[in-house]
C-alpha cells in the first residue's frame, strides 16, 4: 500500500548535495546524476533510467509494462526519453541520465503520480509528496499564493502554497546540465488540437469508448481490491462499466448528503445491479466533521472541502472492516470529456468551416443545452468573439478577498502554461485546455505514504489526447452535455441512469456543515492568518444570512475560505 519517491539530483561537480541526505533506508537506484528511493513501483530501463508508478504500453489492447526488453530501452535511450510519450501511457515519472551528465526528470501528461521539487544550493530535490519536501513552520504557508487560488480556479501555475515548492506540471520534462536548470513542455494539448480526428458523430463515440474501455480497464487490471465512488452519474457509470471486466474485486460506494439532490442511491443502485457489482450506500455524518482540522495538508494547494473530512472517515472505516488496494473516481470526467454550457461551439464551427448550413445545428444544439433563444446565442457568441476572438480567459470571484490582494491577483493574471495557447488554436480547445488543467489539481485523494492510492483513470493520456481531437461541436450533439461520452456508453447503462439529465452532489451537507458550526467558522476567520496578512475580507461575514438559495453562493464560499484558513494554519504551525 505504501507509495511515493524522493529524488535528489546534484547541481555541481561533486555532488555535494547527495551526501547531506536524512534517507532512512538505501538508495533503490544510484547513478553519478542523481540518488532515488520509492515506494512506487519501479520499471528499470537501464543503469541510468528508471520509471517510477505504473506503465503502459500503448493499446489497444494497453499492457502494464514491468521491463523493458533492451530494443525498447535502446529506442527509449536514442530518443532521449520522448518515445515515452509516443509508446507508452500511465502515471509516472521518469528520471534519467545521459553519458554527458545531464539529467531529466519528466512527469507523465495526465499528471496521476504528483511530482513536487525544492531547489537547494547544489541540489534539487523531487517527491511525491510535499511532506517529504517541507514541515510546517512560521512562514511555511504562502499566504498571497492561497489568495490566488482561492479567487480562481484558474490561478494554479508551478508555484505551490507551501513556500519555496513548486510543481513539475503534468508533461514537463526538468532538465538539470552544465548550463544550470531547464523546464521543457514535452507534451502539451496544442499537440493535440488539430481536428485529426474524425468529424463524424459515430465514429468519434466509437474511438472514444474503445480508448476509455483500454484505459480504464487498463487501470483496473492493476489492484486486487478497488473501492469505486459511484454516484449514478457520467463519469462514474463510465469508469464502472470500463472497469467491471478486467477488475478481480470491484465494489461500488455511494455517499447519501441529507436532501434530496444529495440521495443518489437509486441511480447507483441501477447501475451496480446491471454490472453485478456490490454498492454500499452511506450517509455522510456531521459527526465526522471537525471545522478547526485542516482536510487534506498533505494536498499543496488548500483545495480540500471541509466535508471531505466526512469521507475520509467513510473510507476509513470501510478499508479497517475489509482492506481495499485502490480508490477509483470519475474525477476529471467533466473537464476531459468537454462539459462545455456556452456559445463557443458555434464560434469553433464557424471558425473551422466557414458560414455552412450545419452552423444551425449547432446553434440549435446550444438552445437546447442552455435553455436560450437562438438571439441570444448568437448575442454572447459575437460578444465573446469581440473579446479576444472567444479564447478562455481567467476568471476570479473575490468575494472574501480583501480588494488590496484582488489588485495583486488580477494583475498577475493566470501563470499555467496550458493557459497560453497559439494563436491558431479554436476557441473552444482554449477552455477545454483550460478545463483539464483544473481536473489535475485534486489528483491526490490521500497520502500515498499510508492510504490506498487514489486513481482517476479517466485523465489518462490517450483518452486526452482524443477528446482533445474532437470537435467542441461534437460534444454538445443533440444538445446533450458531453454527447460523445453519452453516445458512446449509453447503451451499456440501465436506462434509468443513460435518461438522467440533473446531477446530484454534497451541497445539501456543505449548508449542514455551516449552519451546524456558524459561529465556529467565523471566529476563525475573524482571528485567521488570513486576516491578518490583509487576505480575507471580513466584510463577507457581515452579510446576513439569506436562507433562500440565493444565500448558498456566500455560504459555500465562507465554508472554502474556511477550509483555506485551516489549511494555512497547519502549514504555518499553528494549527
Amino acid at each position: 500500500m505504501a507509495g511515493g519517491f524522493r529524488i535528489v539530483v546534484g547541481l555541481r561537480a561533486g555532488r555535494e548535495g547527495l551526501t547531506r541526505l536524512d534517507a532512512d533506508r538505501s538508495p533503490d537506484l544510484t547513478t553519478a546524476g542523481f540518488v532515488l528511493w520509492s515506494d512506487e513501483p519501479i520499471v528499470r530501463v537501464d543503469s541510468e533510467t528508471a520509471i517510477i508508478g505504473y506503465l503502459f504500453k500503448r493499446g489497444p489492447p494497453s499492457r502494464r509494462v514491468m521491463e523493458f526488453s533492451p530494443d525498447e530501452a535502446e529506442r527509449l535511450s536514442k530518443s532521449g526519453g520522448r518515445s515515452l510519450l509516443r509508446e507508452y501511457w500511465g502515471g509516472y515519472v521518469m528520471i534519467r541520465a545521459d553519458v554527458s551528465g545531464t539529467v531529466s526528470i519528466l512527469r507523465d501528461p495526465s499528471g496521476a503520480l504528483p511530482c513536487y521539487f525544492r531547489r537547494e544550493a547544489d541540489h534539487i530535490l523531487f517527491a511525491g509528496s510535499i511532506a517529504d519536501l517541507a514541515e510546517p513552520g512560521p512562514g511555511v504557508a504562502d499566504l498571497e499564493e492561497i489568495a490566488r487560488i482561492a479567487a480562481s480556479g484558474d490561478a494554479r501555475g508551478r508555484r505551490t502554497c507551501v513556500s519555496g515548492i513548486d510543481e513539475l506540471i503534468a508533461g514537463e520534462c526538468l532538465v538539470v546540465g552544465r548550463d544550470g536548470v531547464a523546464i521543457e513542455p514535452w507534451w502539451t494539448p496544442w499537440d493535440h488540437v488539430e481536428q485529426t480526428a474524425s468529424a463524424d458523430f459515430a465514429e468519434a463515440a466509437v474511438r472514444l469508448r474503445e480508448t476509455i474501455s483500454d484505459c480504464v480497464g487498463s487501470w483496473a487490471s492493476c489492484f486486487p481490491s478497488i473501492l469505486l465512488g459511484s454516484s449514478g452519474g457520467l463519469d462514474s457509470s463510465i469508469v464502472a462499466v470500463a472497469s467491471a471486466p478486467r477488475a478481480r474485486r470491484l465494489a461500488c460506494l455511494t455517499l447519501v448528503g441529507p436532501d434530496f439532490g444529495g440521495d443518489e442511491q437509486r441511480y447507483a443502485a441501477a447501475l451496480a445491479a446491471s454490472l453485478g457489482l456490490g454498492l454500499e450506500a452511506v450517509p455522510m455524518d456531521l459527526e465526522d466533521i471537525d471545522v478547526g482540522r485542516a482536510v487534506a495538508p498533505h494536498q499543496p494547494w488548500p483545495i480540500a472541502p471541509l466535508f471531505k473530512q466526512s469521507v475520509e472517515a467513510i473510507h476509513m472505516r470501510m478499508n479497517a472492516r475489509s482492506p481495499i488496494d485502490a480508490h477509483f473516481t470519475g474525477n476529471g470526467g467533466d473537464g476531459m470529456l468537454c462539459s462545455i454550457r456556452s456559445a463557443v461551439p458555434l464560434l469553433d464551427r464557424f471558425l473551422a468551416e466557414g458560414p455552412r448550413p450545419a452552423l444551425a445545428e449547432t446553434l440549435r444544439d446550444i438552445c437546447i443545452l442552455t435553455g436560450t433563444d437562438s438571439r441570444t446565442v448568437l448575442r454572447h457568441a459575437w460578444a465573446r468573439y469581440r473579446r479576444d476572438g472567444g479564447r478562455h480567459h481567467v476568471r476570479f470571484d473575490f468575494s472574501g478577498i480583501s480588494p488590496d490582494a484582488a489588485s495583486r491577483i488580477e494583475t498577475a493574471g493566470g501563470t499555467h502554461p496550458w493557459l497560453s495557447a497559439p494563436t491558431e488554436v479554436l476557441p473552444g480547445k482554449t477552455v477545454h485546455a483550460a478545463y483539464l488543467m483544473r481536473t489535475q489539481k485534486g489528483i491526490e485523494l490521500y497520502p500515498r505514504s499510508c492510504s490506498p492510492i487514489h486513481v482517476a483513470p479517466l485523465v489518462s493520456q490517450p483518452i486526452a489526447e482524443l477528446c482533445l481531437s474532437i470537435p467542441s461541436w461534437l460534444w454538445i450533439e443533440g444538445g446533450r452535455n458531453r454527447a460523445v461520452a453519452r453516445e458512446a456508453f449509453e447503451h451499456s447503462f440501465p436506462e434509468l441512469v443513460a435518461r438522467r439529465t440533473q446531477k446530484g452532489g454534497p451541497g445539501g451537507f456543505q449548508l449542514s456543515i455551516y449552519h451546524r458550526f456558524r459561529a465556529i467558522l467565523h471566529d476563525r476567520l475573524r482571528g485567521g492568518l488570513l486576516t491578518s496578512a490583509g487576505i480575507f475580507d471580513t466584510a463577507l461575514l457581515d452579510e446576513p444570512d439569506d436562507p433562500s438559495w440565493r444565500g448558498t453562493e456566500r455560504l459555500q464560499r465562507i465554508l472554502a475560505l474556511a477550509a483555506a484558513e485551516n489549511w494555512a494554519r497547519w502549514w504555518s504551525g499553528s494549527s
